[in-house]
């Protein structure tokens, strides 16, 4: 059985979910250089009838999506499935934010100024200890998507199953 009109629905739902991902990156600021915006896409596979669709972006993404557990404390994201535990984030990326976000100069409690290399220290420590909040981008996205997929679905196969049908019993 050809699959175009379902096909066609998948191709709707990934360009939905992907531009709705990255709305929303945008909007809480998480895209800070670009890359995970730009990553993230999908592809929509058709193997003997079979429809496949997959979501890619960077290999961070999911990390950024669902957060991650401090060493010391789990409140930021206690159902996550990532967690520091001796390590922390690599500094040469935290360095790379700290630019973007135009952080490097500070002043701690007594207004003694902090350089760049000891705020990136501290920063990556923080996260190490008490984690990363979940930003859910992309869960939402696809939360907001699968609401109006299973009507759109069903239309569609409906559609894919009539055509075979309809070649089916002119062969006959």
């Amino acid at each position: 059985m050809k699959t175009k009109h379902v096909k066609k629905v998948f191709d709707i739902f990934g360009k939905k979910t992907v531009d709705t991902a990255r709305g929303i990156l945008n909007a809480q600021g998480k895209n800070a250089s670009g890359e995970l915006g730009s990553s993230l896409g999908y592809f929509v596979d058709v193997k003997n009838g079979v429809l496949e669709l997959r979501f890619l972006g960077a290999p961070y993404a999911d990390l950024v999506d669902k957060g991650a557990r401090g060493s010391k404390s789990s409140a930021k994201a206690p159902k996550s499935p990532y967690k520091y535990t001796n390590k922390q984030p690599p500094s040469g990326v935290i360095d790379k934010w700290v630019v973007r976000k135009g952080l490097s100069a500070a002043r701690d409690a007594k207004g003694r100024f902090i350089k760049r290399k000891s705020l990136v220290f501290l920063i990556a420590r923080g996260i190490k200890l008490y984690g990363v909040k979940p930003s859910n981008f992309f869960t939402d996205a696809l939360n907001q998507g699968l609401k109006t997929m299973p009507k759109k679905f069903a239309d569609a196969y409906a559609k894919d199953a009539e055509e075979f049908i309809l070649t089916v019993t002119k062969e006959m």
